[in-house]
């Protein structure tokens, strides 16, 4: 069964927050697999890991301009 994910911004800078903490000042454990996730922005298809840290699981990865997306599952 395919999971959705929900886009929650981008970032080029050092700080994003997801449900309430820096992603970038955490460490990040691969979670396993990888998700095909869609800019709603663009509407670009990227194919990024599954992260977690401090008990969140999340999709990330970076596009060809450099910034990180973020998506978390709905």
């Amino acid at each position: 069964m395919q999971k959705n994910y929900r886009f929650v911004g981008k970032t080029s800078k050092d700080s994003f927050l997801i449900k309430g903490f820096n992603v970038f000042s955490e460490k990040w454990k691969h979670a396993g697999g990888c998700a095909s996730v869609t800019n709603p922005q663009n509407g670009k298809t990227y194919v990024f890991s599954k992260y977690e840290s401090c008990g969140v699981e999340f999709v990330a990865g970076k596009d060809a301009n450099g910034y990180w997306l973020f998506f978390v599952e709905v």
